[in-house]
């Protein structure tokens, strides 16, 4: 009875009205699942998407959040989708009246991309990358974060990465990594991106491109870096070595600070992350070992730590 009293006022309140029950909304959206499911079966989903349209950035914020919280209910992202969301969704994102909506609507494409047909849908909506690109580049923090984890979760459908390559996703992230005093959660979801990119030929060849290996290796040796940062740096520089060839390894090789923090990870990091370590090694070794000259050069440096996890 009150979920159906809420709906009544979010479809026929006054402004005022609209607001009260938009906000209730956003609260019981947020306490638990049961709440979850019994407004979107109350059909409250189509009156919010209406209110992001409202111009009013009060009810529009609360709206938007109202349906972030409702897209982590299994049932809501069906709804969102069917009673075009998505376009509603990504007009707030794009030109919402507060920052706060903007970052609520990228919450909610993120939860939407968890969904490998909706991954494919929203892909083909030729500004949704651009979009989620452009709070990268301008949100706060949180914005940014939503943004990024969004990004991540399109890119889960291979058919985005040409998509989000051509939008000019890898200098992006490339700057963004320059930047010392970004927040971790930003140079880890930066960090995912670009190793998942990497996993095909022409997203090496775009990271390649942009200058990025040495702005890696930085990151990957820095003694600030999180260990799950660094674990997607050494999962990204294989990636690299495997579809960038010898010139890709020759840096690397010669990098001499790169070889602490792998061997770190044989010990310290999870199985993925360990195997991904010691391939690398294995490398970086066999191209030493290959180009060494006998009289000058020796690749005892690398045999001498070398631990063998396979």
């Amino acid at each position: 009875m009150a979920v159906d009293f809420l709906v009544d006022r979010l479809v026929f309140g006054t402004k005022e009205a609209k607001y009260k029950a938009c906000y209730e909304v956003r609260l019981l959206s947020k306490s638990s699942t049961f709440n979850r499911a019994c407004l979107v079966e109350a059909g409250v989903v189509p009156s919010l998407l209406d209110l992001i349209c409202f111009r009013n950035p009060k009810i529009q914020e609360n709206a938007m959040a109202s349906l972030l919280n409702l897209a982590k209910y299994s049932k809501t992202k069906k709804v969102l989708v069917e009673n075009g969301g998505l376009e509603l969704i990504l007009e707030v994102a794009q030109n919402g009246f507060k920052m706060e909506a903007r970052q609520h609507a990228a919450g909610t494409l993120f939860y939407l991309a968890s969904v490998d047909e909706y991954r494919d849908i929203i892909g083909k909506i030729p500004r949704s990358i651009p979009v989620l690109m452009e709070l990268v580049l301008d949100g706060t923090d949180r914005c940014k974060k939503n943004a990024l984890v969004a990004i991540l979760g399109l890119l889960m459908y291979p058919e985005n990465h040409w998509k989000a390559l051509a939008a000019g996703i890898v200098p992006l992230l490339i700057d963004l990594l320059r930047c010392s005093h970004q927040c971790e959660d930003l140079v880890t979801d930066s960090l995912a991106i670009l190793a998942t990119l990497a996993n095909n030929p022409d997203g090496t060849m775009g990271i390649l491109s942009c200058g990025a290996l040495h702005v890696i290796l930085d990151v990957v040796g820095s003694t600030t870096t999180s260990k799950e940062s660094r674990e997607y740096c050494v999962a990204l520089l294989l990636a690299m070595c495997t579809n960038g060839g010898a010139d890709v390894v020759r840096v690397l090789v010669s990098n001499s600070s790169l070889m602490g923090p792998l061997y770190s990870l044989l010990t310290e990091g999870g199985s993925r992350a360990s195997k991904k370590a010691s391939s690398l090694i294995r490398i970086l070794h066999e191209f030493n070992e290959k180009n060494a000259s006998s009289a000058t050069r020796r690749p005892v440096q690398f045999q001498e730590q070398f631990v063998d996890v396979w």
